[in-house]
């Protein structure tokens, strides 16, 4: 299936000190900037719900409350196609009350479960949820499903201390060397591995416990593993939803608007492309090459769509 827009959702909760705030800010700001300068997703297409709007008018649209994300999931739902996808990203404390995490927010605290309401409006479309505060482990079970990705810094909601899960997570969509493939872009998957790797590494130079384990779920079974990767359980869908390298503008390329049309339909197909190549080792030879080949023709007759068309191949 051909690839449409991706939808970001920024969520930045409560700080409690001026330490956390500025943190918090500084890791949703780094994001922000990555998807929309280097990896070519639309301003129109992230959304920023911050704590406090002033800290960064032109950047954070309104402030973070259960009521304000669950407004903005439900305008998504309404403009997103079936082919498009949904990513939110959490930064902030989490905690847990009567057996349910809570992320913080002002006002009534966010939870799992409103979170699977709002994802009944996305039926068809990849979900994914990335948690970097304390306590996130607890949201996975819950959310997880059949085409959900969902990253948490934490194993369980038991780990409660403060985390360093999200300052990796942005460098690492900010970063090159998160790029494990060196195919120019950077999926969730490798996020999720540069951070998890650097927040032992930080541990281990500050000659600290380890008091945080972050895990990746996308098989859908609510278990989350630490070592999620292309010979794993988890980690293959992660692996395809990916930013940067494959950022396109065909439409500006020409006046014609057929031809425009063509450009579009050449590029998902070639990012589908590009989506396979990335999970080829975890496939048979004979697999890759029979969902490799159509693909390919597809690609090629496109290609002689927009020469006919008076275009470049």
């Amino acid at each position: 299936m051909a690839q449409g827009r991706t939808f970001v959702v920024i969520v930045v909760g409560i700080g409690g000190t001026a330490e956390f705030r500025e943190s918090f800010h500084a890791e949703a700001s780094r994001i922000y900037t990555a998807l929309v300068e280097q990896h070519g997703v639309p301003a129109e297409d992230v959304v920023y719900l911050g704590e406090r709007v002033e800290v960064a008018p032109d950047m954070i649209s309104d402030q973070a409350t259960r009521a304000s994300v669950l407004e903005v999931l439900g305008e998504i739902a309404q403009r997103a196609e079936p082919t498009d996808r949904l990513l939110v990203l959490m930064i902030g404390h989490g905690t847990e009350s009567g057996g349910e995490p809570q992320f913080n927010v002002s006002g009534p605290d966010l939870t799992p479960t409103d979170f699977s309401l709002a994802a009944v409006a996305f039926p068809s479309q990849p979900l994914a949820l990335v948690h970097t505060g304390s306590a996130s482990g607890g949201w996975v079970q819950p959310l997880a499903g059949p085409n959900r990705v969902i990253i948490a810094a934490t194993r369980t909601s038991r780990e409660q201390n403060a985390t360093e899960f999200g300052q990796f997570f942005a460098e690492a969509l900010a970063g090159e060397g998160s790029d494990l493939d060196h195919d120019g872009r950077v999926s969730l998957l490798e996020a999720f591995m540069y951070a998890r790797d650097e927040v032992a590494r930080h541990y281990e130079a500050e000659n600290e416990i380890l008091t945080e384990h972050a895990v990746l779920e996308d098989d859908g079974d609510g278990s989350g593993s630490s070592d999620a990767g292309l010979e794993s359980a988890d980690g293959r869908l992660a692996s395809t939803f990916a930013f940067g390298g494959g950022a396109r503008t065909p439409v500006q390329d020409t006046d014609d608007p057929v031809l425009a049309r063509l450009y579009a339909e050449r590029d998902d197909i070639q990012r589908r492309i590009d989506e396979l190549r990335v999970v080829r080792d975890a496939l048979p030879e004979d697999e890759y090459l029979a969902r490799l080949e159509p693909l390919l023709v597809e690609l090629a007759l496109k290609n002689r769509e927009i020469q006919e068309r008076g275009g470049g191949a």
